[in-house]
């Protein structure tokens, strides 16, 4: 199956711009506190710094993380398109192969996916589950507005 490689992070670069920022936020903040609530200044603090090891170390962290949260949803498409791509019939499946191969946009997950819905047949009944339930709540408004409409005015 074709499919584009998602290149990797390669960490997160701390430079001193970014560091000479992070030791600014503390007194941005106070200023931000004291131009919008002059009268109250004293009553609110802004939220202490961590040093800045720390600081680069949290941000690594939440990088890394959230690189594996995108890489795990990424792989969590491929499944389910896998799976609705081998749930089809052989012909069905002939179809998909032959659109997918010729494909010349990116061979990603969801892209695997639109493929898969259109020859299977799910994107249709999806689009025609979501014209009945608009179809029935238009239905349900007209009769709202029929019925406010009715009400006399005083």
């Amino acid at each position: 199956m074709r499919f584009d490689r998602t290149p990797r992070f390669e960490g997160l670069t701390w430079t001193a711009r970014k560091e000479a920022a992070y030791l600014r936020r503390h007194k941005r903040a106070q200023d931000k506190i004291d131009r919008d609530f002059p009268l109250f200044a004293h009553q609110f603090a802004p939220a202490p710094m961590n040093d800045v090891d720390a600081e680069k170390e949290r941000r690594q962290r939440l990088a890394l993380a959230g690189e594996q949260r995108m890489r795990d949803l990424d792989a969590k498409h491929w499944r389910e398109g896998r799976a609705a791509y081998f749930a089809c019939g052989r012909a069905v499946r002939e179809r998909i192969m032959v659109e997918w191969t010729s494909w010349r946009g990116p061979a990603k997950a969801l892209y695997f996916i639109y493929v898969v819905e259109k020859h299977s047949g799910a994107a249709e009944e999806r689009a025609r589950e979501c014209r009945a339930r608009e179809a029935a709540l238009r239905a349900r408004i007209e009769q709202q507005f029929d019925a406010a409409a009715s009400l006399p005015l005083f």
